[in-house]
């Protein structure tokens, strides 16, 4: 494996291996892989679609762009990620399941055409870098019950599993257990994982997580190398639209079902570091959304970054070049940063629809930093909510799992440089340093 474009390849499996040590079960399972050379574990996409359709009874899955955007993403992944046997298994299985999903979804749209007629008003966007509070802040916000979040289970699992049956508590157990299985198993192969990130089935999720019906949505680079996959993505470029609308028919599926069951229509609450490259797009289909817009000293999150998009990647594949990642992140996440500076700065964004939030005003204060956000996107602060917001806290202490563990040179990073190269990000914000 060469790396990322123009960037060597110098890790491998030696190198993780000593950043993190892999469970017996899943070695052994790998072992199995190479014994076949992969054989066993076909990603053919139109394989994988027939699969789909016969498991479903159902036959359409979208139109030839989303059927090609499939096959494409699909074959890098056979080809480029350098997948082992575990990471292969995994590409299978989410492949069917999104098709299965997807399946269904078009099937609740042709039968309940309603289901697009929902309004989706004033949602509430949180983003920022990867360890910059995102989670927490949605977290915290979603324990307003006038605000309403997807939940993990739900991003994989959003439709009854039977055509045309309507949600039941029933068939919503059996898809929470479904989601439990599949969001917390990844812990599984990969322990240090939960000092990154809490996985449980029944938290509010990231939107990357709904966004993978789309084969070409950052999940799936999230999860494997596919470079060459950028250049048929280079030449759609509608694609990056169509991620919106279909987030939004996401959103209008599961409102519409919240209805059946006589839940009352409430703001959604979103969010994923992802967006911050498609803000246009975004505010094109959600023209008059809000955005909590979240900042951290750089030097406590660029790393952190890179060590969590390593692990992700060493999950599925032997073959993870740490330098690499790190680089990807560093120049990745500075480009993202400064142009959404440029564009709330130069009117390309509605920037009275942006509220700022510091990591370090977080930590501080946690109720007032919630507060400010509530103040300036004029909501009503629920009654008695400081002390569920404290209470919360409790339970969640800083490090349940863990310690996160990673070092700046691990990643061929220099703390100097990353300070120097975040320098006007930084300033720009305000953003205090941590120490």
């Amino acid at each position: 494996m060469a790396g990322l474009p123009g960037l060597p390849y110098v890790g491998g499996m030696g190198e993780v291996a000593s950043l993190y040590e892999r469970p017996d079960w899943v070695r052994r399972f790998n072992a199995l892989g190479a014994a076949t050379d992969g054989a066993g574990v076909s990603l053919d996409p139109d394989e994988l679609l027939a699969i789909a359709r016969s498991s479903t009874g159902l036959t359409n899955v979208g139109d030839d762009l989303y059927v090609e955007t499939m096959r494409q993403r699909l074959r890098a992944i056979d080809a480029e990620s350098n997948a082992h046997h575990l990471g292969r298994t995994l590409a299978r299985q989410e492949a069917i399941r999104v098709l299965q999903t997807r399946l269904r979804l078009v099937k609740a749209w042709h039968d309940h055409p309603e289901i697009l007629d929902e309004e989706i008003a004033a949602p509430i966007f949180v983003i920022g870098p990867p360890r910059t509070g995102t989670t927490i802040t949605l977290e915290l916000l979603e324990l307003d019950p006038n605000l309403r979040a997807p939940m993990s289970w739900e991003a994989s699992h959003p439709l009854p599993h039977t055509p045309g049956e309507l949600p039941t508590s029933d068939n919503i157990a059996e898809r929470m257990a479904m989601g439990e299985a599949e969001h917390e198993f990844w812990a599984d192969i990969q322990p240090e994982l939960m000092t990154v990130h809490e996985l449980r089935h029944d938290l509010p999720c990231e939107c990357v997580h709904f966004m993978s019906l789309n084969f070409d949505a950052g999940y799936w680079s999230m999860q494997y190398n596919t470079p060459l996959f950028g250049l048929f993505t280079q030449e759609h470029p509608e694609l990056l639209a169509r991620q919106y609308s279909d987030h939004r028919r996401f959103l209008q599926t599961l409102q519409w079902q919240d209805r059946q069951l006589g839940r009352t229509s409430t703001n959604w609450l979103l969010k994923t570091p992802g967006h911050l490259v498609s803000m246009k797009e975004l505010f094109d289909e959600y023209p008059d959304a809000y955005v909590v817009n979240t900042h951290r000293d750089p030097l406590k999150w660029v790393a952190s970054a890179a060590s969590t998009t390593t692990v992700l990647r060493w999950i599925r594949s032997d073959e993870v070049d740490p330098v690499a990642q790190g680089q990807m992140i560093s120049l990745g996440f500075r480009f993202m940063v400064e142009h959404l500076m440029s564009q709330r700065a130069n009117g390309d964004l509605p920037a009275e629809r942006f509220v700022d939030s510091h990591f370090s005003s977080l930590m501080a204060n946690p109720t007032a930093t919630i507060r400010s956000i509530y103040d300036r996107l004029n909501m009503t602060w629920p009654a008695g909510h400081d002390n569920i917001i404290t209470d919360y806290l409790a339970n969640k202490p800083k490090g349940k799992f863990g310690k996160h563990d990673y070092t700046f040179d691990r990643f061929g990073l220099d703390p100097d440089q990353v300070r120097n190269e975040f320098g006007a990000y930084v300033e720009h914000y305000n953003i205090a340093e941590e120490h």
